[in-house]
């Protein structure tokens, strides 16, 4: 099953004017580690478990599943993945589904201490990257994994809302329905002249949109072959303001 979201990742061709983005937003960056696959990152733990992953790649990696993602979709907020009780299960649901993806792969990264960390996950592809959440299952302790440190100088405790850009909303709805065992709930965003369905897992929201009229800035966002999510939304105890795609590295940031 389905428990909520893990982590979401945001993407850019320079890791370090990632990072001093996250620090002007008043997020506590820590070291991440290097994937044998050419990425590496650096971490932003929440207090509500989940966390953000920043990275980017220190060489050359087209055939890694993310590189498009950065170096043809212009980065930003690329994808997210979802925590699982049973992952060979919630597999073989977006397998029946139809969705493209590897088969579940073993992976790792070295932590900047020298620790090792091991997980299983999925690659999901094109056009579902973005769409449909990858998911993971730790082979090594999920608390080596996730970041400790959790508190932020802009009092964001957690996500509430990943907003999603969906050309097709039916495909997304069966998708995600079956997946999560419920129908989610209409929703509509006036400002973005967007309408849609939203999902709720544990305290994380799923909301995704599409376009109502030629006015909506999902279209543009869509006819830009930009990734997927669109948009994502922090729980805080400070300050309510929302961040635009230029001050936030290509994402556009919500703290409410």
């Amino acid at each position: 099953m389905l428990l909520g979201i893990d982590h979401i990742v945001i993407a850019g061709p320079d890791l370090d004017d990632l990072t001093a983005t996250f620090k002007e937003l008043g997020f506590n960056v820590v070291d991440g580690g290097r994937h044998p696959i050419g990425s590496y990152n650096r971490l932003i733990g929440l207090g509500d478990g989940a966390y953000i992953e920043l990275l980017s790649f220190y060489e050359e990696s087209p055939n890694h599943y993310w590189w498009d993602a950065v170096h043809r979709k212009g980065g930003g907020l690329i994808d997210f993945c979802m925590r699982t009780d049973d992952i060979r299960a919630d597999y073989a649901v977006f397998e029946a589904q139809g969705v493209e993806m590897s088969p579940l792969v073993g992976l790792s990264r070295v932590r900047h201490d020298g620790y090792r960390l091991a997980w299983l996950n999925n690659e999901i592809y094109d056009p579902f990257q973005g769409l449909i959440p990858f998911v993971i299952e730790d082979e090594t302790p999920r608390e080596e994994r996730v970041p400790k440190e959790n508190e932020h100088a802009n009092g964001v405790t957690g996500i509430d809302t990943i907003t999603l850009a969906a050309h097709d909303l039916d495909l997304a709805r069966r998708i995600m329905s079956v997946a999560l065992g419920a129908e989610g709930e209409h929703t509509r965003d006036d400002a973005l002249k967007a309408s849609g369905v939203v999902f709720e897992v544990g305290s994380h929201r799923l909301e995704y949109l599409t376009p109502d009229d030629e006015g909506s800035p999902l279209r543009e966002h869509i006819a830009g072959n930009r990734p997927v999510p669109y948009r994502i939304r922090f729980r805080t105890d400070g300050e309510r303001t929302a961040v635009d795609e230029q001050a936030g590295a290509g994402v556009k940031i919500e703290f409410a």
